[in-house]
């Protein structure tokens, strides 16, 4: 009978070493799937989105930033299949059933980068209470995807604008230090700084004799007399106006009554009628506006008589009877 051949003890550490590495391999397959939710329970959404840009098969499905499952595959509509909205592009998501309570109708799907530069998920908001849990096989509305390529660009044409600023506020700095234009001419030019102080000196010379009471302008700034009479006028003058408004005097009858008023309105009607009068030919003053000849007969009788008193003044003589005495 032939023996077997005995166990050595290198392969007993084999065999141990074996066990120990497939029992730490396991735990670690359990572990990472409880983690990712690999063999958890799970059900399949769809969402509709204009475009998936960098979107696989196997990307992360997240809810309020927690990873609760991952795409299953991106597919295109059919161009005759598209809804009115021009969605062009299907993604189905497994989500794991721990979170189903979360997504309801108004559940938004968005395709975001994991961080900055990133790979593509899709986060999803959760809804809000009241409204229907989706189920297997309901659609989540999709929201715009945040371009990260677009503002990018933008930033880039930000800084480029802002190197273009700079650089032109560099160029004019340096001809203001130069002294070049009117601001280079302020800040260099030595002149300018002599005048300033030549009219603060001036400026004192002028303000020093005012402030000590000297001159006319001292005088009205010092003299309490001046401030006296000036409040006395005014407090005559404010008791003139409340005579005038209350009506005192013949100003304030003027002002207050109306009896003025009426009699102006009444004369200008006489003196409508008269002139309606006169444009009508009515009343001798009628006739020496209207009458020609009256006017003409007028004229000769005045420069007859005129021509009588220089007779009478130059040959008074002649005038005087001739008184005879018996």
């Amino acid at each position: 009978m032939q023996r077997s051949n005995a166990i050595t003890w290198d392969q007993v550490r084999v065999g141990v070493v074996l066990i120990v590495s497939l029992t730490v391999l396991a735990f670690g397959v359990f572990f990472i799937g409880q983690i990712g939710n690999v063999f958890g329970e799970r059900y399949k959404l769809v969402t509709l989105m204009e475009s998936a840009s960098g979107l696989i098969r196997g990307a992360q499905v997240q809810v309020a930033g927690q990873n609760v499952g991952q795409v299953d595959r991106v597919e295109f509509i059919q161009p005759e299949d598209r809804p009115v909205s021009g969605e062009a592009i299907a993604v189905w998501i497994d989500v794991s059933v721990t979170v189903q309570d979360q997504i309801r109708d108004d559940s938004r799907a968005r395709v975001r980068t994991e961080g900055l530069l990133g790979d593509r998920l899709i986060d999803i908001e959760p809804g809000s209470a009241g409204k229907r849990v989706l189920v297997e096989g309901d659609t989540i509305q999709g929201a715009p995807a945040i371009s990260y390529e677009e503002l990018l660009g933008q930033a880039a044409d930000a800084v480029q604008s802002l190197t273009i600023l700079s650089d032109d506020l560099t160029e004019t700095l340096s001809k203001v230090a130069s002294g070049e234009g009117s601001l280079g001419q302020l800040l260099v030019d030595d002149g300018l700084y002599g005048g300033m102080l030549a009219l603060n000196q001036n400026l004192n010379a002028i303000i020093e004799p005012i402030s000590s009471g000297q001159g006319t302008f001292g005088q009205l700034l010092m003299d309490d007399e001046l401030y006296d009479r000036l409040v006395s006028t005014a407090a005559g003058l404010d008791s003139v106006t409340h005579s005038v408004v209350t009506g005192e005097g013949s100003l304030g009858r003027l002002i207050g009554s109306d009896s003025l008023y009426l009699a102006l309105i009444s004369s200008a009607n006489r003196a409508d009628s008269l002139l309606s009068m006169v444009e009508g030919g009515e009343g001798l003053l009628a006739q020496l506006v209207s009458d020609e000849q009256l006017y003409e007969e007028l004229l000769k009788t005045v420069v007859d008589l005129n021509a009588f008193l220089a007779d009478v003044r130059e040959n008074p003589e002649k005038f005087i009877p001739t008184i005879k005495v018996f």
